[in-house]
């Protein structure tokens, strides 16, 4: 097999800088197209938005998986939103259709909740928002999926050019961007795919984008009905004080609650949720904050972007052959060509311990979602006021005691759903951490790797095999 080492100029065919340009563009386009951030509150200025979109951007690209089990959670979180709004629908008959996109717009913080003893306008999601309208404390509202997409930015387009915006997004309402980071993607799968037919080396850069574009696909499917670039909310105003609305529902409304009056409604736990809000407090405090915009307003003037809502049977079955195919994906490279033996030795690692982290933490994800996760918190709430209190012990065990509380719920404000189990958190941790080793690993790879390729790396396909006279 004939070597070539070093930067190869662009030729008639491809050069190292051809290659490198189409992967970084594909993966560039496939983050930041692909994420919707929620809407900013009121007081944010312009460039709160932008951040926003730049945190998920960067979540996508250190973790293509995390952010599609983000979109697949919003996904079932729409969808079960409108189960619920059909049950009421012909009970209430002012209540106008609820589709995906209502679903999706209630979820980001599209409606807020003011009237009798709210300080402060905030934000309610789509569980909240149903409540309100079963129990008759708010009328339902009356927001069509057209004044939905009249207020999304990105339909500034199509009023400048109607037609040609309505023939492209017609049935999913995409964004012109989206449409070409798609065509992007599935160019790039196409070019890859006759390359193997062919014959033709690829690269681990290639490979990698791959399974960007795998997820890609998949998570831009999940939020194809979630409107973009939307600033304005709707305002809905109880008839009932909150106060009386917590005393007839809260099974403890003495309780303090964490982000607004409305979290009894709302109590669910997520294993990816509850991990994501621990390490991105640690990273805060390391003054790390990876672009997330801490929360301080009280009650909470948005719902934040990288919340993470449990996943349905669905989704879980969408996920996992797309996960498998994504930890797997990196096998393929086992008997590529490497500029070292230890960079070889050092790509199977990886992989495999991508693939394992793929399997091993996808049981371990299910199994303490599904189960570890709520019943821990449903304890934790049922605790006896007597149990919260010191224990008159040596003070060396009410340090120890002391100190695995803070380890458990590092949470400022001490919420419970931000509790995690220790029989949860170490296995966790250790995983997550070989993990980032390993992908960091295979994406420098991808760069160093590129100082020794095999010669057919730089041949072109040839596209006269396929299509006759070209």
């Amino acid at each position: 097999m004939v070597v070539i080492h070093g930067w190869v100029d662009e030729p008639d065919g491809r050069g190292t800088w051809s290659i490198v340009s189409t992967c970084l563009v594909t993966i560039a386009l496939c983050c930041w197209t692909a994420v919707i951030p929620n809407i900013p509150a009121r007081s944010d200025r312009w460039y709160h938005a932008l951040r926003d979109r730049l945190h998920l951007a960067s979540l996508g690209f250190l973790g293509p998986e995390f952010l599609l089990m983000l979109a697949l959670g919003q996904w079932s979180s729409a969808r079960a939103s409108v189960q619920e709004f059909e049950r009421i629908a012909t009970a209430k008959t002012s209540f106008s259709s609820w589709t995906l996109t209502h679903a999706f717009y209630v979820d980001m913080g599209g409606f807020l909740l003011d009237g009798p003893g709210v300080d402060s306008p905030f934000p309610v999601n789509a569980k909240q928002l149903f409540f309100l309208i079963d129990k008759g404390y708010i009328d339902p509202p009356g927001i069509t999926e057209d004044d939905i997409n009249d207020r999304n930015k990105s339909d500034a387009v199509s009023r400048c050019v109607p037609n040609l915006c309505r023939t492209l997004c017609k049935t999913d309402r995409c964004l012109l961007s989206r449409v070409i980071a798609v065509c992007q993607a599935l160019w790039l799968l196409i070019n890859c795919a006759i390359r193997v037919a062919q014959g033709l080396a690829l690269t681990t850069m290639e490979l990698t984008t791959i399974s960007f574009v795998i997820v890609f696909l998949v998570t831009s499917f999940c939020w194809r009905f979630k409107p973009s670039d939307i600033t304005s909310t709707v305002t809905v105003v109880a008839n009932t004080h909150i106060d009386k609305i917590r005393q007839e529902n809260c099974p403890d409304p003495q309780n303090q609650w964490h982000e607004t009056p409305l979290d009894f409604v709302c109590d669910d736990v997520s294993f990816c949720g509850v991990h994501w809000r621990y390490y991105t407090e640690i990273l805060r405090r390391w003054r790390i904050p990876m672009f997330s915009r801490p929360m301080t307003a009280r009650p909470h003037d948005r719902i934040v972007s990288d919340n993470f809502p449990v996943t349905d049977l669905e989704a879980d079955c969408i996920a996992t052959p797309v996960l498998l195919l994504f930890g797997s994906r990196f096998m393929l490279a086992w008997d590529f060509h490497f500029p070292s033996r230890a960079e070889h030795l050092l790509w199977r690692v990886a992989s495999i311990y991508n693939l394992i982290f793929t399997v091993i933490g996808g049981l371990h994800a299910g199994y303490c979602d599904k189960i570890i996760l709520p019943r821990a918190y449903k304890e934790r709430l049922a605790l006896p006021m007597s149990r919260t209190r010191p224990v008159e012990k040596s003070r060396r065990w009410n340090r120890l005691r002391h100190f695995v509380a803070r380890l458990r719920n590092i949470d400022p404000y001490r919420d419970p759903r931000r509790e995690v189990p220790l029989r949860v958190l170490f296995p966790t941790t250790v995983l997550c951490a070989l993990y980032c080793v390993g992908r960091a690993y295979i994406l420098t790879e991808d760069f160093i790797g590129l100082r020794s390729l095999p010669a057919s790396a730089y041949d072109t396909v040839s596209w006269s095999d396929y299509v006759p006279h070209l």
